[in-house]
Parts: C-alpha cells; structure tokens; sequence
C-alpha cells in the first residue's frame, strides 16, 4: 500500500527528467529531484509497513521512525535527533488516524519549521476524523488508502502496531 500511495504522493514533489535504459534504447524519464529534501517520518510501530513501502519507491530519502505520544507529539529529545524540516518536504507516516490525537501535535510541530510541504498518508481514516484534518490544515495533502465510519481506538495490547505485527 506504501508504494501505491506513495505514486500519488509523487504528483505533488518536484521532479527532473533523466535519462533511463528502455528496451528501444536510452529514454527520457523522470525522477525525485532533490531526493535529500523529502523527509520520511513513520510512526512506531504502525507505521512501519507503509513507510517501508514509501521508502521501497524513495529509496535515497532520509527515513526515520518517530514515536509520537498521543495529545503531546515527539518528545523534545527525539524532535532535537531528527534533521531541520525548513523548505524540506515531510512525508508523515502512520497505518491508521483514528481521532488524530497523535497526528495534530505532530504537524504542529513540524510547521513551527517551516517546511516546504506536509503530507500525510495512512491506510485508515474515518470520515469525520478526514473533515476535520481537512479543515485545520487546508494547506496539508492527505492521502487515505480507505475512509471509514468504524473508529478504533487501542489501548496497551490492542493497539494498530500489535494487531499488524501480531503481537500481544
């Protein structure tokens, strides 16, 4: 699902052509340009297997796993290990955005640094959590694998990241 989402992404960053081996010879295509200034910033744990497929496709874009706390975002230690974000653009990772109690603080951070772009992708949103995100931060690209009307919230061992790795 990364990689397919991840095409969609593509629309919105800069590209450059480049030269590329075809079977009629040598072609022109196109590529990420400024690889290095797109950021991707996954959500431990459950954001590991779409990030993973993003990283598949942009695969010289600085990647990192953030542990974001719910209503509070990265902790000031892991927010001073991650590289600045000013005119960088933040691809933010997660397989589901339920109240998006995790996701706003995140953004609000990023945003005190003044990136070039924040785009959000997860698998599962619902509708009404989709409305609000779209409302707040009307400047934000979300790209949604499936809107949903169902909202799961997990607590300790019920948690998205348990459920995707099996794990109690």
């Amino acid at each position: 699902m990364g990689k397919y989402l991840v095409y969609e992404i593509l629309e919105e960053l800069e590209m450059e052509d480049c030269e590329i081996q075809h079977p009629q010879g040598i072609k022109t295509g196109k590529q990420l340009k400024n690889k290095k200034n797109v950021i991707i910033l996954d959500f431990l744990r459950a954001g590991v297997y779409l990030g993973d497929g993003i990283r598949n496709i942009l695969q010289n874009s600085p990647y990192y796993h953030i542990s974001p706390k719910r209503n509070e975002g990265i902790s000031e230690k892991e927010l001073s290990q991650l590289p600045n974000f000013k005119e960088k653009s933040v691809i933010l990772v997660d397989s589901v955005i339920n109240t998006a109690a995790t996701m706003i603080p995140v953004i609000e951070q990023i945003k005190l640094q003044t990136p070039r772009k924040i785009l959000v992708t997860c698998q599962v949103m619902p509708y009404d959590t989709a409305e609000m995100l779209d409302n707040k931060f009307p400047d934000i690209n979300f790209y949604i694998f499936r809107l949903s009307y169902n909202k799961y919230v997990g607590k300790g061992k019920t948690d998205t990241g348990n459920r995707l790795f099996g794990t109690p």
